[in-house]
């Protein structure tokens, strides 16, 4: 099933039980860029920024240092070198707290997926250290010795960003979960008593349908395992088959929410 079956259903929107509009909602805010707070998604833009400004111009004063070595020269490419390593740091712990900010906003409460916040806090907080420790470079060695440093230790917080960015994907899945099951709850209390036998066989699938995903999400979450899987992160395979199955489940749960509101557009007795 596609997205425009759902489509037509909204515009009669006002027919439809409160919570299936909320499953909806749910469905659509999980397909498009989700609400966050202002403060998360400006900082990380405004921080991406002086990024991609700071990055440039130290490329082309690296290159006036190698091509003319002066002391003038060398000093401007490591003042460029400091402004860059410093936005390159926080646009990556603004990133963290944008995908933690993701993740909270869905109220999800999802517990296989603590660690992962636990620990994209945690790279947060080192990004934020680093970006501060680059401030005291003043010579070409004490580049280096950051930068062997460095390198050294952010494969770990670089491999929790795409933890992070899977564990808001699953939030997502299981507030759809969640609200979709709201939706049913309250359907149910407004179906003709005795149900219909193709009624009650249509809710007993729905019923079997959510259990179904849930397991599959569950499934995903432990694949998800930091100490298991950490060294996995590094392949590209890792996430893009995980992303894969997200989108497997995103269908699933839209074909879910279809015959949701057919049972309800047929069947509901409003006045129940």
């Amino acid at each position: 099933m596609t997205l425009q079956r759902v489509i037509p259903a909204k515009a009669g929107i006002h027919q439809i039980s409160p919570y299936i509009i909320l499953s909806i909602f749910s469905f659509f805010a999980l397909i498009s860029p989700s609400f966050v707070s202002a403060d998360a998604k400006s900082d990380y833009d405004f921080q991406y920024g002086q990024y991609r400004q700071n990055y440039p111009e130290y490329a082309l004063l690296k290159a006036d240092y190698l091509n003319t070595p002066s002391l003038d020269n060398q000093q401007k490419a490591m003042l460029a070198a400091k402004q860059t390593i410093y936005s390159r740091d926080l646009v990556k712990a603004s990133f963290a707290w944008y995908l933690l900010d993701l993740i909270n906003s869905s109220k999800a409460n999802y517990e296989p997926v603590q660690p992962i916040i636990t620990s994209l806090s945690n790279s947060r907080e080192f990004y934020m250290k680093e970006a501060q420790k680059s401030q005291s470079i003043v010579t070409q060695e004490d580049l280096k010795k950051f930068t062997a440093g460095y390198l050294k230790d952010v494969i770990h917080h670089d491999r929790m960003i795409k933890f992070g960015i899977l564990a808001n994907k699953i939030t997502s899945l299981v507030r759809i979960q969640l609200d979709s099951k709201k939706a049913l709850d309250t359907l149910s209390s407004k179906l003709p008593v005795p149900q219909p036998a193709i009624l009650a066989e249509r809710i007993q699938e729905l019923t079997n349908s959510s259990k179904a995903i849930d397991l599959k999400i569950d499934t995903i979450a432990k694949n998800l395992n930091i100490v298991d899987a950490e060294e996995e992160a590094d392949a590209e395979i890792f996430f893009n088959s995980r992303v894969e199955k997200i989108v497997e489940i995103q269908t699933l749960q839209l074909d879910w929410i279809n015959r949701l509101i057919d049972i309800d557009k047929n069947y509901a007795q409003p006045n129940r």
